[in-house]
């Protein structure tokens, strides 16, 4: 089978929208450390549930959407370039940590965000006291320190292209 390439320009316009999405997700993920360090300075109730919906916008607008632009234009890329999906290491270390990234906010910083607003809807600005508040909030915050990181190496991997092409292993059949 052939493989689709695309010109120069088609290109360009890709890997621009694939570098505009990343920055996007990076900004939203500090956007949202910033303001889940801010919300612990909360002086009442009505500044605490406003930080926290400020974060869901966040995680809603500058999370999800561009972290999906990154990964569909960066398959793309993949499959249209001589880097392919699965010839580097790099490439499947990207892809594995662009999924990775994806479903922990998925199945995690969702659950815990509905959990935080609940809390401060319910109890108020006595929410930051709790326990279980305090242990979400900090695993918003660990969650995006992770994030940042994944996006910081993965951006270094793009351009040192370490560990090499990945070898196929020749199985010869014996009839």
């Amino acid at each position: 089978m052939a493989k689709k390439k695309m010109n120069l320009t088609k290109k360009n316009i890709l890997v621009s929208i694939h570098v505009l999405a990343v920055c996007a997700w990076f900004g939203g993920t500090l956007c949202l450390i910033i303001l889940g360090l801010y919300l612990k300075n909360a002086q009442n109730s009505e500044q605490l549930i406003y930080t926290l919906s400020s974060m869901h916008i966040i995680d809603e607008n500058l999370l999800k959407y561009p972290a999906l632009a990154t990964l569909i234009t960066g398959i793309l890329l993949s499959n249209w370039t001589q880097w392919g999906l699965v010839k580097y290491y790099w490439v499947v270390i990207k892809l594995a940590l662009t999924i990775l990234v994806i479903f922990l906010g998925i199945f995690f910083l969702n659950d815990w965000f509905s959990y935080l607003v609940k809390a401060a809807e319910h109890i108020g600005i006595a929410a930051l006291k709790e326990s279980k508040f305090e242990s979400t909030w900090l695993s918003i915050i660990i969650t995006g320190l992770f994030n940042l990181s994944c996006l910081a190496f993965m951006t270094f991997i793009t351009y040192f292209k370490p560990f090499g092409k990945i070898k196929k292993n020749k199985i010869v059949a014996e009839r």
